[in-house]
């Protein structure tokens, strides 16, 4: 290859930061509309059942995007091990437009019966699985192609790419719930973001063009990634299993935060649904903010000083503001609330994102972030918002899902003291 061939196939480091981000926003714009629907989504899917059970199967179905979360971050965590971190990045966006394709053109239960809701299923199955397996490349191309001192930096905006996504489908959500009266949201409205989100795959596949692929070549023609999967659960498995722990609290914070709080505010603080949804905004652009500035922070103090300080005051002000909710309904309590809870989970997030990917090895990299991040996200993040309403209507106490989130953080908090900081060492 020319040195001129050369120069024009090695994206500036900008390019592969954008390239990344937005292709994962569109990606998780995909992902997240569904929980900005969830109410009309029950009651024309799930028509059969009662008002409250409406809701629960709708934000369970939410969760069943979960379930094979982790196996699609496994597969195609170690297809990007064995052929590439670019190629498993464009095999998920493609996913991800095909399964909002097929909850766009939907036929409801009153017109085909069982089979509706079957259809919604099988979208949130292949969404899920498609995000499982896009965070685990994206996040290591990142790691990657970052130096010694700014890795933190790099991977922040895999996750501000994953608020972007979530800022963007709280705008198109706010924009349909404003420009259109309820009955007409309910008829057709909610389809609109769903055909939007068909777009992924064409701007997705035009900005990922010249990533650079990270991967070497031999260990592409070695096979290397044939046995990630068994390392990650046999010589990595203490290392995956502390990392998962890890992602804890971070995870079941974001849900809480980013999906639950939007319903939550319409179901039981009687607000509107363009107030829920602006919070949603709200909360989304702090993430996306303040990931950077994280980053920033992870590499100048190290990850641990700022997971911990993070991690603690979510643990202690989660309470206190699910009973300002409580007691001053209001939309700008909504907004300030979503919008602190958001900060404290961006420092959460963030410094333990770039801690595992540093501690596996390169050939093992993605499968190990992937398997820790998504089953985190899966079992513990997903299933939050069905948790918090189950928790809300068992206990008829509103306050219930701070406790849920206290625990989480608090038990994420063990599992660091047995994680190497490698903040500013080499990577292998």
């Amino acid at each position: 290859m020319s040195t001129l061939a050369m120069q024009r196939a090695a994206p500036s480091k900008t390019h592969v930061i954008a390239a990344t981000t937005l292709g994962t926003a569109l990606e998780f714009y995909d992902f997240s509309i569904y929980s900005f629907f969830a109410i009309q989504i029950g009651t024309l899917f799930f028509s059969s059942a009662s008002p409250v059970n409406q809701f629960l199967l709708s934000i369970g179905v939410f969760g069943v995007g979960f379930v094979v979360r982790p196996l699609g971050g496994v597969i195609i965590g170690a297809y990007a091990d064995r052929a590439g971190r670019k190629k498993a990045m464009v095999l998920t966006i493609m996913l991800m437009a095909l399964s909002c394709a097929l909850i766009a053109f939907a036929p409801t239960y009153a017109s085909v019966g069982i089979l509706a809701p079957v259809i919604v299923v099988t979208a949130r199955l292949i969404q899920g699985f498609a995000a499982g397996g896009e965070f685990g490349p994206g996040t290591t191309l990142l790691v990657e192609y970052a130096d010694d001192r700014s890795r933190a930096f790099f991977a922040s905006w895999n996750f501000a790419a994953t608020a972007l996504g979530l800022a963007l489908g709280a705008l198109v959500a706010t924009l349909v719930n404003a420009s259109l009266d309820k009955q007409q949201v309910l008829d057709w409205g909610w389809r609109i973001p769903f055909l939007l989100g068909i777009i992924a795959a064409p701007v997705g596949m035009l900005i990922r063009r010249r990533l650079e692929e990270t991967l070497s070549e031999p260990s592409q023609k070695a096979g290397h990634g044939d046995g990630a999967l068994k390392l990650a659960l046999t010589r990595h498995l203490r290392l995956t299993l502390l990392s998962t722990f890890a992602e804890l609290g971070g995870s079941v914070s974001i849900y809480i935060t980013a999906f639950f709080l939007p319903s939550h505010a319409v179901r039981v603080l009687h607000l509107t649904s363009t107030a829920a949804v602006a919070s949603g905004v709200v909360s989304a652009l702090v993430l996306f903010i303040s990931a950077p500035v994280a980053g920033l922070l992870a590499d100048r103090f190290s990850r641990k000083r700022v997971l911990v300080i993070a991690r603690v005051a979510m643990l202690a002000l989660i309470y206190p503001a699910f009973i300002l909710l409580g007691a001053h309904p209001s939309p700008l309590a909504l907004c300030v609330v979503s919008g602190l809870l958001a900060l404290l989970v961006t420092g959460q997030i963030v410094p333990v994102l770039v801690m595992i990917p540093e501690l596996f090895p390169k050939r093992v990299r993605a499968t190990g972030i992937a398997l820790s991040y998504v089953v985190s996200a899966s079992f513990f993040g997903g299933f939050s918002p069905f948790i918090a309403a189950w928790l809300i209507e068992r206990t008829g106490n509103p306050l219930a899902p701070a406790w849920y989130v206290a625990g989480a953080c608090a038990i994420s908090l063990l599992p660091l003291a047995w994680l190497r900081d490698r903040t500013g060492e080499a990577l292998g």
